[in-house]
């Protein structure tokens, strides 16, 4: 009897030491991948933190960021408009068209010489490609510490005041201006943003923003929102052709508003926010 016992008892053995090495297998890489995603985490973090922790006490730079298809059709007006500005007062941003570069051969103003950015990516028109670059080029923008306060352009905006007026209007307020109202059109809304972004958060406004530099920092460390415009924001061919355009989703002007909102318990950032119909944005350019 004992002797038949044997490979049975050696047989228990070997499968319970193989299920023992399976789980042990498992819990490892679930650590692993754990340490992983808390370690980018941190290292997201931190980031933000550092940047918040710069104190700079020099002169303090509106930083314009231009997202434009290719060149900059305006940019003898532009000029201008920096040409009677102090250098320390103001820094240039430019997301382009992969590849193309800023030089005498593709502008008529100086200023932008070189100030493309490197890592631009080709962005379609009502996809979240739009967003990417505007992260792009608010990164790029972040990593000077004078830069006090953000102004995102298309390549169609021009100034309306100097640039002594413009820089007096925006250093003075301590807020961001960003559009914001309710939108009536269903269509809009999608159902899979949800609950992540709830019907009864979504608004509307302009694309084109000033924020100061707190703000700035919410849209660039965002891993939340932007997630899901991604995911739901994409283009759909026109139902009928003479109706013109449509798109599935026009998120890009609903996600700063939406995000900057989400962040107020966080941020306490809602006392920092000018939400209006009337936008600084467009009443300075």
């Amino acid at each position: 009897m004992t002797k038949k016992a044997a490979p049975k008892v050696g047989r228990h053995v070997l499968w319970f030491s193989w299920k023992l090495v399976t789980f042990f297998c498992i819990a490892f890489s679930l650590v692993a991948l754990f340490r992983l995603h808390l370690r980018y985490d941190i290292s997201s973090s931190a980031v933000s933190r550092t940047r918040s922790r710069i104190h700079y006490d020099g002169p303090a730079k509106i930083a314009f960021l231009f997202l434009a298809r290719r060149e900059l059709p305006l940019d003898f007006l532009w000029g201008s408009f920096f040409e009677i500005a102090d250098v320390e007062n103001f820094s240039i941003f430019i997301h382009s068209a992969p590849g193309f570069v800023f030089d005498e051969l593709t502008t008529r103003s100086k200023f932008f010489y070189g100030r493309q950015l490197s890592n631009s990516i080709q962005v379609a028109w009502g996809e979240s490609s739009m967003i990417a670059a505007e992260r792009l080029l608010l990164e790029a923008a972040l990593e000077d510490p004078a830069n006090q306060r953000f102004v995102l352009l298309s390549d169609s905006c021009v100034p309306i005041y100097n640039f002594s007026y413009v820089y007096k209007y925006l250093m003075a307020s301590p807020r961001s201006f960003v559009d914001s109202f309710l939108d009536r059109k269903e269509s809009r809304y999608n159902p899979k943003m949800s609950p992540t972004i709830p019907k009864g958060k979504w608004r509307k406004g302009s694309q084109w923003i000033t924020l100061i530099r707190r703000h700035a920092e919410v849209i660039v460390d965002d891993e939340i929102i932007f997630p899901v415009f991604k995911k739901c924001c994409k283009r759909r061919p026109p139902l009928d052709a003479r109706k013109g355009k449509m798109n599935m989703c026009d998120y890009i002007r609903q996600r700063v508003s939406l995000l900057l909102k989400f962040s107020k318990q966080r941020l306490n950032a809602y006392s920092d926010l000018y939400f209006s119909p009337f936008k600084a944005i467009e009443k300075l350019f």
